[in-house]
């Protein structure tokens, strides 16, 4: 039982022992009925009214705004008025008339029925966001620091495989941004554009965790970024160490096809050694003659084990009519196919290329180019590999053929500086197929520039061979010290292990039902170890004050991310309010004292 409610039945029991005392006292008295009935009745009056002062009847709520201020909020940006209540929570800037609050749940206790909630500053932390789901939301965001605001990179990347890492970073417009390698060796730069984004890549090393990590400089007055030279570069600005989980995987299985031995087939076999790639070759030397590892007819169930074949114009020819088809039907159930064009192809081939869905036009271009991103390595960086310091000023001019490529569903699988397409692929079945125009790739290995023939050799198996699901634990995609995280899809022997290999506290959460999720806090900065069983998946937890521009646009983008989910109609109804006291106290006081007099005088009494 509620306490208003006992207290009702206490005013009510009062009144009652007042009436029958104030009905048998008057009675004894003889006194006349008109005045019991006026001494009894006012008891309950009384009573009546003094519930209407220590109760007062609820009246509609006036609307109110909860303007709650975070880190990062600005004052000169809060608007306050007569409807708006003004809170801030930890962290947020001492602005006058702020009430501070623990948490928005606290808030939202204190003054119910909010009719909005507006948060200033970086956004909410997690500790929040479950109980800003219930509320009407809006966010006037803080400007993000000067620094790395956005940064996408692989979960884990596969031995010998090309990753990429996407970011972007405010306030250093011009300038550049390079990657490098556990050993501190430079292995790619990006000029930022005007929005301050960039894109590196990158291939695996050997499984493991490596430390790779992010550097950037800003752009110095009349130095055009892009081109800068090694011993010109502008001081180091900021930098971020970007651990990648590296895994073995299984090895993409390649087979290589060729009409005869050429460098290129050589230079291919050390880089796939080397990618832990495992790479068979045949070469077709005509008249049914097959040398190499793999002599193996071309069945579908051979092409079936592996996931891209890899062929020049030459072996295509011997392939024939049905090796041809052969070929596409595997390519629909899945293979990868890269039909190197070494020399120009005939009409007839031309005409075989277009029933493939590709159209190939002679066309007067420069048979010589250099590739872009191939530029001499930075000899200033610690670790830098001697062959590429080495390496000529200039890029090594590699040869192609005079040839337009272009297909309806086509996608640029390399590019030219000046925008051509040197390769180009389009999707066949559940496979792909593109066609190559470089002859010799091989010179960029020739020329120092390893890393570079590497990347180029990555991405064009990565892109082309054929998809593999790899099924994984799943793990929180950015995680922070001191804030809560989820781990889903729990098992009974589900343990969290942090970097000292401590076990964290798994919160369960029973309302998530077959997603099986729990809460964590971390505690420490590093690599943490979620093990099931056999099974194990690590994940990297940050410090905020690691990366605060990463933690700050983190935090706005959940925040966005509420207002966006709440309902467009969504209105809070306000609380009702206690009306006023004042008329059922002075109602109260005049009849009692009218009460009082009427006791006391001598009219109606026996």
């Amino acid at each position: 039982m509620n306490p208003p409610l006992l207290f009702a039945l206490a005013l009510g029991a009062i009144a009652a022992v007042a009436m029958v005392r104030m009905a048998l006292t008057a009675t004894r008295r003889g006194d006349r009925s008109w005045r019991r009935g006026l001494l009894v009745a006012g008891q309950a009056a009384l009573a009546a009214l003094l519930w209407g002062v220590l109760a007062p009847p609820a009246q509609p709520g006036r609307p109110v705004t909860l303007v709650l201020l975070t880190e990062g909020a600005e004052a000169a940006a809060v608007e306050s008025s007569p409807d708006t209540v003004l809170l801030a929570l930890p962290g947020a800037p001492d602005v006058d008339g702020a009430m501070p609050v623990p948490d928005l749940g606290t808030a939202l206790r204190r003054h119910p029925g909010a009719a909005l909630v507006r948060v200033h500053g970086l956004g909410l932390a997690a500790r929040d966001r479950d109980a800003a789901q219930c509320v009407p939301l809006a966010f006037a965001p803080a400007p993000l620091p000067a620094t790395l605001v956005a940064l996408s990179l692989p979960d884990a990347a596969v031995r010998g495989r090309r990753f990429s890492v996407h970011g972007r970073i405010i306030g250093h417009a011009g300038g550049t941004v390079d990657l490098l390698d556990p050993a501190g060796v430079r292995i790619d730069r990006a000029a930022l554009d005007d929005a301050g984004a960039f894109v590196l890549a990158g291939v695996a090393g050997p499984a493991g965790r490596a430390d790779y990590r992010l550097q950037w400089r800003r752009a110095e007055p009349g130095m055009d970024a892009a081109s800068t030279p090694a011993d010109a570069s502008p001081p180091v600005a900021e930098s971020l160490a970007l651990p990648l989980r590296v895994i073995e995987g299984a090895p993409l299985r390649v087979l290589v096809i060729a009409g005869g031995a050429n460098p290129e087939l050589k230079y291919l076999r050390r880089w796939a050694l080397d990618a832990g790639l495992a790479l068979s070759t045949q070469l077709r030397l005509g008249g049914g003659v097959l040398l190499g590892d793999d002599r193996q007819p071309l069945t579908l169930a051979r092409l079936a084990e592996f996931d891209l074949v890899v062929l020049d114009e030459r072996a295509w020819r011997t392939l024939g009519r049905a090796g041809q088809a052969t070929l596409r039907e595997a390519v629909r159930d899945g293979l990868g196919l890269l039909l190197r064009l070494t020399a120009d192809p005939t009409d007839a081939e031309r005409r075989e290329l277009a029933d493939w869905g590709f159209t190939v036009t002679p066309v007067d271009v420069p048979r010589s180019l250099r590739l872009p991103g191939t530029e001499r390595a930075d000899p200033t960086l610690p670790g830098a590999d001697d062959a590429e310091v080495r390496a000529t000023d200039a890029a090594p001019l590699l040869s192609r053929r005079p040839l337009a490529l272009a297909a309806a569903d086509g996608r640029p699988l390399l590019t030219s500086e000046a925008g051509d397409a040197l390769a180009l692929w389009r999707p066949e079945g559940r496979g792909r197929v593109a066609l190559w125009t470089l002859s010799d790739s091989f010179q960029l290995a020739l020329a120092g520039r390893q890393a570079a023939y590497g990347s180029l050799w990555s991405a064009t198996v990565g892109e082309l061979a054929r998809a593999r699901a790899e099924a994984a634990l799943p793990v929180p995609a950015r995680a922070w010290v001191g804030e809560r995280s989820a781990l889903c899809g729990l098992g009974e022997d589900t343990v969290l292990l942090d970097p000292a290999g401590d076990p964290l506290a798994l919160v369960r959460d029973p309302a998530t039902g077959e997603r099986a999720c729990a809460a964590f806090w971390p505690t420490r900065a590093g690599w943490h170890l979620r093990r099931d069983g056999e099974r194990e998946h690590a994940f990297l937890v940050r410090d905020p004050a690691e990366a605060p521009g990463l933690h700050a646009a983190d935090r706005q983008d959940a925040t966005r991310a509420l207002v966006e989910a709440a309902p467009a109609d969504a209105q809070a109804t306000p609380q009702p309010v206690p009306g006023p006291r004042w008329p059922w106290a002075l109602a109260w006081l005049l009849l009692a004292g009218g009460l009082w007099w009427l006791e006391r005088s001598r009219r109606g009494r026996g």
